[in-house]
């Protein structure tokens, strides 16, 4: 069946599914999803797990053998296998309709966790989603409304000690502009200030300008203003720190956007970026410095970018160096002068 993300909380606090199908636009959401999976599997004696990642060269008939074969270690195995494309090909979905059949019939012993992007309704169609869906419990975790994102921001900094005033949600919302990875991130660093009592607005914009780590963001202003040497050292710290590729991916992928709409006089793509208004005169000045092509080529390496991420690139390691490395490639010529 299809959940709900509430449904989902509320089945796995009663217990264990053999077999969880996750998907959404956000990534954290989906990354928390499968780690309370496993949090709650590790305290009910699954202590092993297998993590599989799916891409074109994927072999199948291993991850068949796998799930057939008995742990030396453990009498039940966390099985995590992440399709980031959500295209398991043929042979993919005659294994995962194998997988559900196994499920169904109480034959399976392991946890599997399946993760998929966004489930769309073409995805839902799909005979090999339908089966797994049937047999385990399948979660779509939607994007939070902007509406409703501060009211989600000042509940997760409830959970960290973070006491937030409206007004401080709302400064937090509109710097992230819908990205719960970046929201998260400025939460944990409030939460490392240590500010005492409700915290407003002033506090939060005087807490953020004094901290010492750096901000995803200033990587905007690397792009505005074209200083590729201030880009490239903002992007060798960030490494440093540990920052999320993906959350990096984010900011540069959409001042891309924002800069192709503009170069190209599409006010209502620009719009739909949902970069600040006040900003907008910045992005046209620069949006006019290079050719439409020269941003669209920009976006499209961003791409390539998130394919490296996900693993499905060539010498696209778990290591991630490849990925970084790209990521170097598109603010070196994001932050080019200009014609």
């Amino acid at each position: 069946m299809l959940a709900k993300p509430q449904e989902f909380e509320q089945r796995l606090a009663r217990g264990l599914e053999p077999l969880y199908v996750i998907g959404g636009d956000q990534p954290l959401l989906v990354q928390e999803a499968r780690d309370a999976i496993v949090a709650k599997a590790r305290s009910e004696g699954a202590d092993e797990r297998l993590r599989f990642e799916v891409d074109g060269r994927f072999d199948w008939s291993g991850l068949a053998s796998q799930g057939a074969s008995l742990s030396l270690f453990a009498s039940r195995r966390i099985i995590d296998l992440r399709i980031p494309t959500g295209k398991p090909g043929r042979d993919g979905s005659k294994a995962l309709a194998a997988l559900a059949d196994r499920v169904k019939g109480g034959g399976e012993t392991d946890i599997w966790i399946v993760s998929l992007p966004r489930i769309d309704r073409q995805l839902q169609k799909g005979a090999w989603f339908k089966k797994l869906a049937a047999a385990g419990l399948a979660v779509n975790f939607y994007d939070i409304p902007l509406s409703r994102l501060p009211q989600w921001i000042a509940q997760r900094a409830g959970r960290a000690g973070v006491r937030l005033e409206r007004d401080a949600a709302e400064l937090i919302a509109g710097r992230v502009e819908g990205n719960l990875l970046a929201a998260a991130q400025e939460i944990e660093k409030l939460a490392l200030l240590d500010l005492e009592g409700p915290v407003d607005a002033a506090r939060v914009a005087q807490g953020l300008t004094n901290q010492s780590r750096l901000d995803t963001f200033s990587l905007s202003d690397a792009i505005l203003d074209a200083d590729r040497e201030r880009g490239l050292y903002l992007l060798s710290r960030l490494r440093g720190e540990g920052t999320e590729p993906l959350l990096i991916l984010w900011v540069i992928a959409r001042d891309l956007r924002a800069l192709v709409a503009l170069a190209n006089r599409d006010q209502a793509g620009f719009k739909n970026t949902r970069i600040p208004a006040f900003l907008a005169k910045r992005y046209q000045v620069r949006a006019r410095a290079m050719p439409a092509s020269s941003w669209q080529r920009l976006l499209a390496g961003c791409a390539e970018v998130d394919r490296c991420i996900k693993g499905l690139g060539e010498g696209c390691d778990a290591g991630g160096g490849r990925a970084w490395a790209l990521l170097d490639q598109v603010m070196l010529h994001a932050t080019r002068p200009g014609r």
